[in-house]
């Protein structure tokens, strides 16, 4: 009789696992993607091209970084071309961050420094990537029928019976 009191239990719990992993499914899942990531040195006048490649047509976020290491460089230009076009062109003295709505393709980041003071060094940092789309709240429904599933499976589960357990510890 234990062993099938522990069986029952065992597939008690494994329904709930089971109905909480419908659920976490169910949700939509936010996605982001990150195309190009870099912190660059620049020694003098620097510039880099970096290439990146968009699937689908989706917002793309630019984040261009003028870090005060060991000084601000003294000019920091952004520009974003695909292979017939340039789509933007901007200049920072601290930190930018601009969103395009790209089509698929592919795309280069152009960025070019020029380092000051003493040193003649400077730093910047280039991120690139997509924004995670916002993650919906379920509607009040689906929360009302969840908590009600979830009642429901705790309805299911073995309640401790204080009087058994004397009657069983008594007994023996």
């Amino acid at each position: 009789m234990n062993g099938t009191l522990g069986y029952r239990s065992f597939a008690r719990v494994g329904r709930c696992a089971a109905l909480g992993a419908l659920w976490v499914m169910a949700t939509q899942v936010a996605r982001a993607d990150m195309f190009v990531s870099e912190t660059e040195l620049v020694s003098g006048t620097g510039s880099s091209v970096e290439s990146f490649t968009v699937t689908t047509a989706e917002s793309v976020t630019v984040q261009l970084s003028n870090i005060p290491w060991p000084q601000s460089l003294s000019s920091l230009s952004f520009m974003l071309s695909s292979a017939d076009q340039v789509l933007a062109s901007w200049s920072t003295d601290a930190s930018t961050v601009e969103t395009y709505q790209l089509a698929p393709g592919t795309y280069y980041a152009h960025v070019t420094g020029t380092a000051a003071g003493s040193f003649d060094l400077g730093l910047y940092s280039l991120s690139i990537g997509t924004q995670p789309a916002a993650v919906p709240l379920p509607p009040g429904g689906t929360l009302l029928i969840g908590a009600l599933l979830v009642l429901l499976v705790l309805g299911w589960l073995p309640r401790s019976d204080l009087s058994t357990q004397q009657a069983l510890l008594t007994s023996g």
